[in-house]
């Protein structure tokens, strides 16, 4: 058999970019989309550069191969058919990179891994993960922001994410989290760790660092903009502005990380010295083994996951609406969920009160009940000013929020999700609840229930969604 890498791992990545094919359109669609994960399109080139660098002592040792990443690999391609059934993008595309990742080793073998494991483990920065980050980000934000302004003694008044100071108010949006910042800093940090440190207790430190250190620059950054706004009268730190302060700050605080790691750096390490072993027939026969059966195991996983589609089913609304409530076509409200099978909206004589439900199939060809194209209610018009968990029954548990428009008007909204029987306002549960019916190849419907109430108390309106339950 041919020795060189690049043959021995032609089948099973054929089979890998075959079965992975749309979770990798997606990853790179990510990519381009999203300026936060502009960086992902260096990570492969990078990788590949540093098995350059060792090119010398590869040729030092025999290829091989190892069963062990064969049978790890199981559960990369268990999350991968969760992330497909439940059309969770994150699982997706970790599970396409780990599943890469396991089969290199599997091919290359364990004595190869182990000299490569760097390249081989920073593929997985090439996976977009993070924005699951990003409301713990911004209220980190916020919370530093109002730290700093205390110090100064800048007077601010807080609700939720919006900053309100004497001259102007602030909103930390999704964009000021700090997250385009911290994903490409930890990528580059966990470089500069492996590149400028041999002990493992230093990489894992400045690892760290390389964590914590944007994050605290980053509301640092955001109490900047809100101090220019304040002494300029609002005049600056806003549209261009913004965007260039944070730029700049963005690249300083890249410079930080890197004479940081210039700074500690320890002496460079000897080359490792491998003894060169020829490979047996015996070891011959086990590659073309591995190889085998990971091109095997992979078409396998393709195949069970286009038993997910089926014929779309067509349903219907067995939901009543409650008494004295009339349907209409648009509401205040603004609920929407786009793509429903079957959707309801009534509303009480005065007006107040509000109902909605919306019922999606499992295995329709468009839309889902999870979905960034829904909303809950029109964020033109209503922020959110509070959100937390209540019960309805000791079995249910639903999600109330708190509203507010630009007249201070404030409105209360409680919903919650189902599949078939199973009810929960948690989107994820909802999500491997739907992922655990298509895997086992069940047919269910998912449905969202919602009350919205300007004018009734917190207990009526539980009440009231209890009835409709």
């Amino acid at each position: 058999m041919n020795n060189s890498i690049l043959l021995r791992l032609m089948l099973p990545m054929a089979a890998w970019a075959l079965v992975f094919s749309s979770s990798l359109q997606t990853m790179v669609g990510v990519w381009m989309q999203s300026k936060t994960y502009e960086h992902c399109f260096l990570i492969v080139p990078i990788a590949a550069w540093l098995v350059w660098q060792k090119r010398q002592e590869i040729r030092k040792i025999p290829y091989t191969s190892s069963w062990v990443p064969l049978v790890l690999l199981l559960f990369p391609a268990m999350l991968w058919l969760l992330g497909r059934a439940a059309d969770i993008s994150l699982f997706e595309h970790v599970a396409s990179v780990v599943s890469l990742q396991l089969i290199i080793w599997a091919v290359i073998g364990t004595p190869m891994a182990k000299l490569l494991w760097f390249p081989i483990l920073f593929l997985i920065f090439a996976a977009p993960f993070g924005e699951e980050l990003v409301p713990t980000l911004q209220i980190i934000t916020a919370d530093l922001s109002v730290f700093f302004l205390n110090i100064f003694n800048i007077p601010v008044y807080r609700e939720g994410l919006y900053l309100t100071i004497p001259n102007g108010q602030f909103h930390v949006a999704e964009a000021c989290s700090g997250i385009r910042f911290l994903i490409s800093s930890i990528a580059l940090g966990t470089l500069f760790a492996y590149l400028q440190f041999n002990h493992w207790w230093k990489r894992v430190l400045f690892t760290g660092f390389s964590f914590v250190f944007p994050i605290i620059a980053n509301g640092l950054r955001a109490f900047g903009i809100i101090i220019i706004g304040y002494l300029t009268d609002m005049e600056h730190a806003t549209g261009a502005d913004h965007l260039v302060y944070g730029w700049v700050f963005f690249s300083i605080v890249i410079l930080v990380i890197f004479f940081t790691a210039n700074i500690f750096a320890d002496p460079p390490a000897k080359e490792s010295d491998f003894a060169f072993h020829t490979v047996s027939e015996e070891k011959t026969d086990k590659s073309l083994k591995v190889i085998g059966s990971l091109t095997m195991v992979l078409l396998s996983l393709g195949l069970w996951e286009q038993s997910f589609d089926s014929t779309e089913t067509v349903i219907t609304s067995t939901k009543v609406m409650p008494q004295n409530i009339a349907p209409v076509a648009q509401s205040e409200w603004g609920i929407q969920f786009q793509h429903a099978q079957h959707s309801t909206l009534g509303q009480s004589q005065d007006g107040s009160t509000e109902y909605f439900n919306a019922i999606f199939s499992l295995r329709q060809n468009e839309g889902e009940i999870i979905h960034n194209s829904n909303q809950l209610f029109n964020k033109e018009n209503w922020k959110k000013i509070a959100s937390r968990e209540v019960y309805l029954t000791p079995e249910l548990a639903a999600t109330e929020v708190t509203v507010s428009n630009n007249m201070g008007k404030k409105m209360k909204i409680i919903y919650w999700y189902c599949v078939d029987d199973f009810c929960s306002s948690k989107p994820l549960d909802i999500k491997l609840a739907q992922a655990t019916h298509l895997i086992t190849g069940q047919n269910a419907t998912a449905e969202v229930l919602a009350i919205a109430s300007t004018t009734l108390n917190e207990s009526t309106i539980r009440e009231l969604a209890k009835q409709w339950q």
